[in-house]
């Protein structure tokens, strides 16, 4: 594909050598979103949108390429591909273009031209065509083949013959067909005739002739929207006389010739009954292609920002208060995803409504908002006071409109198994919650039809929509990050660089022998070095030993980690801890400090949520021997005395951090600073190996870049001696 890294350079205006590296790139099968997270050249360049813009247009001239080849085989069959021929087929940048040099090669055997050409007139279409002063007039050249062919009974009838095969003819110059379909782009005007004129949105426009370059890319999409709908026919025409000047300069020769009249009749017929018939649909599909490129970039740019504030979002309750005996509960999240269901008795006069059950549901979920059915059962206001004083907020309720026309409980989403233990009541209270939360989340699993993210979404076609808002979806999923077991259903699956054969193979091999590393992927039969550079990254291990084998940190990073933790004389675990530490080690070039910042740090950040699970493989203890004094280390807190604190830093024993090493100020008792079960960072002071111990400080950890100074509480002693000197004071 370096062939096209040039087109690539010019139409996204960028430098030649990271044009060279994209389309190099693309050849060997990586994927966007490899090069968007794990390239450090192409991050800091170009976002993930940009990406797809150029992968997408790598893909169509890679269709196109194929297309050239077939072209060129079709002629080559037929004896007719020529050096010439061959050197422009392989200059064609237009699947259209293709078509119109393919035409001659497959004329419509049932058409005016080929019925004229039976008839024997092709020595005076000739003549006709290569327009030369004859002495005799058109009509006299015409007389000798009146009878040829039972048809042709006047010159009429000749010349009408030689006027078909020569239209033909000239709509078939795929020159020509280049120039019409530029200037109808550049030139073209459209005519909306409406189905109704009466019709309050497009009557207006009837009769109304408007040039294509005074609509913007969002009307346009709504006029061929309302095209589809049949709403309206959209025309696409340019003046006549303009469009056949020139034509007039590309097929007339010889201004003064015989047949100039005639060829003048020819090319008006070309245009009016075959060329444009022809290419304005192509023309067409041209102009909404260059539209909706623009709105899937509009598109993926605008639910990237509103995806991340759905994913913040805190959850929704919704309630239903309609039944006698009892209420229902629904809880879900920001983003739409189903959370659970309760039912509860309604209590009697004076009893509260939460019951232990409940208080588990509110802790478990917390709501930050109370939504009910516009125009049902009220919420009782000791329900909502009740559930702010035991979550420490204020609820208003929220009244939603349920969507009758587009209910998303009847979706076939609903109609899953995941959805089968509910009964209509929890799914009805569910269907509402979507109804008003409008997720982007949910849009790949239910559709566009029940509710509206973005102004543009009734322009595109669903197609169009739904694979802008699935790369948004697929793209935060895989920084979310993919555990190993589940690449057969992620976005992984869709890299060209990891076919079903070799998903299959990773799954045998992890059932077999367990992959313990990202590197094991290496191990798998028939791993490839585009397949594990593609993937390794977003690939999760959440039980491994080595925290960074849990987190979406590339395993070409590994070696940059291992330098600051050595540098810093830190553990693997302190780092993912608090990645912040990375931005303490001294990095010179601006843009690999970049990276670090946006890129390293957030996909280090990622194993945090499996900090708590324990190795499989249990980490081996290290040797007293092996202890470095000096180094920070992160351990958890097994046991609090009154002198001080035992830490596990996984040594073959704990290490002691006395009460006096706990802080910087001052610590009365050791409970002000931690308490047991809590990870802290803490410094070696001094290995004993003959007493074997271990003497730790968590002193001037603050001064570790990154690392948070411990915070003291107050004892009970000196909130005691505040008490008594408030209550002296009064």
């Amino acid at each position: 594909m370096i062939e096209y890294s040039k087109q690539i350079s010019e139409k996204w205006a960028l430098a030649q050598d990271m044009a060279d590296f994209l389309c190099s790139a693309y050849e060997k099968g990586d994927s966007p979103y490899f090069l968007a997270e794990y390239s450090l050249p192409v991050s800091s360049y170009l976002d993930i949108s940009a990406l797809w813009e150029v992968f997408d247009h790598l893909d169509a001239l890679e269709e196109l390429a194929a297309k050239r080849k077939r072209v060129a085989n079709a002629y080559k069959k037929i004896g007719k591909l020529t050096p010439a021929l061959e050197k422009r087929l392989n200059k064609v940048a237009d699947t259209h273009v293709l078509d119109d040099i393919l035409i001659p090669l497959r004329p419509n055997p049932r058409s005016k031209g080929q019925l004229a050409a039976k008839k024997g007139v092709d020595d005076l279409a000739g003549l006709i065509a290569a327009q030369t002063e004859e002495a005799a007039s058109i009509e006299e050249l015409a007389a000798p083949y009146v009878g040829k062919d039972p048809s042709l009974k006047t010159v009429d009838d000749v010349l009408q013959a030689v006027r078909d095969l020569l239209a033909e003819r000239f709509a078939y110059d795929d020159t020509a067909r280049a120039m019409a379909r530029e200037f109808l782009h550049d030139d073209g005007y459209f005519e909306i005739l409406p189905k109704n004129r009466k019709d309050e949105k497009y009557g207006k426009y009837a009769g109304k002739l408007i040039p294509v370059n005074e609509f913007t890319n969002e009307d346009l999409l709504k006029f061929f929207a309302a095209e589809d709908a049949k709403h309206i026919k959209l025309k696409l025409n340019v003046q006549l006389f303009r469009i056949t000047e020139l034509f007039r300069q590309h097929f007339i020769l010889n201004p003064d010739s015989t047949s100039l009249d005639c060829i003048f009749w020819i090319i008006d017929d070309m245009w009016t009954r075959l060329l444009h018939p022809s290419i304005e649909q192509d023309v067409k599909e041209e102009i909404r292609a260059r539209a909706e490129k623009w709105a899937a970039k509009e598109v993926i740019t605008a639910l990237e920002k509103d995806f991340a504030k759905e994913q913040s979002a805190p959850s929704v309750f919704v309630v239903d208060m309609s039944a006698k005996k009892d209420f229902a509960i629904v809880a879900v999240s920001g983003g739409g995803e189903f959370l659970g269901a309760t039912t509860e008795k309604k209590p009697g006069d004076g009893r509260s409504y939460l019951t232990e059950r409940l208080r588990q549901f509110f802790n478990r979920h917390r709501p930050a908002k109370i939504l009910a059915a516009e125009g049902g059962a009220e919420i009782p206001a000791g329900f909502i006071k009740q559930a702010g004083d035991y979550l420490g907020c204020e609820f208003t309720v929220t009244a939603v409109k349920p969507n009758a026309k587009a209910d998303p409980c009847a979706s076939e989403y609903m109609k899953q198994r995941d959805f089968a233990m509910l009964d209509d009541r929890a799914r009805a209270l569910y269907g509402l919650a979507i109804t008003y939360l409008q997720p982007i989340t949910l849009l790949t699993r239910l559709g566009t039809s029940y509710y509206s993210v973005h102004p543009l979404q009734e322009t595109l076609s669903e197609s169009k929509f739904l694979a802008a808002a699935g790369r948004v979806l697929e793209h935060a999923r895989l920084l979310e990050g993919v555990s190993v077991k589940d690449i057969a259903d992620s976005p992984l699956a869709k890299f060209r660089c990891l076919p079903k054969e070799l998903i299959a193979a990773i799954k045998t091999f992890d059932a077999a022998e367990s992959i313990e590393c990202k590197n094991d992927l290496l191990k798998v039969k028939g791993m490839t070095e585009a397949a594990f550079r593609n993937i390794s990254g977003f690939v999760l291990i959440p039980n491994a030993e080595d925290p960074l084998d849990r987190s979406t940190l590339h395993p070409d990073q590994f070696p940059l980690v291992e330098q600051v933790v050595n540098d810093l004389t830190v553990s693997h675990e302190t780092i993912v801890a608090n990645p912040e530490v990375l931005q303490s080690f001294g990095v010179d070039d601006p843009a690999q400090r970049t990276y670090m910042q946006r890129k390293i740090v957030p996909q280090i950040q990622a194993a945090q949520r499996f900090l708590g699970i324990v190795s499989q493989k249990a980490k081996k203890k290290i040797k007293l021997v092996d202890v470095k004094e000096g180094a920070v280390v992160s351990g958890r807190v097994t046991n609090i005395t009154q002198f001080g604190v035992f830490v596990n830093i996984n040594a073959v024993c704990d290490g002691l951090i006395h009460i006096s090493q706990l802080a910087d100020e001052y610590v009365e008792t050791p409970d002000q600073v931690v308490s047991v079960g809590d990870r802290v960072d803490v410094r070696i002071l001094k290995v004993d190996t003959k007493k074997r111990r271990i003497s730790l400080s968590m002193k001037n950890i603050g001064n570790v870049s990154g690392m948070k100074a411990p915070k003291v509480k107050a004892s009970k002693g000196q909130l005691d001696t505040l008490a008594d000197h408030f209550n002296k004071n009064r």
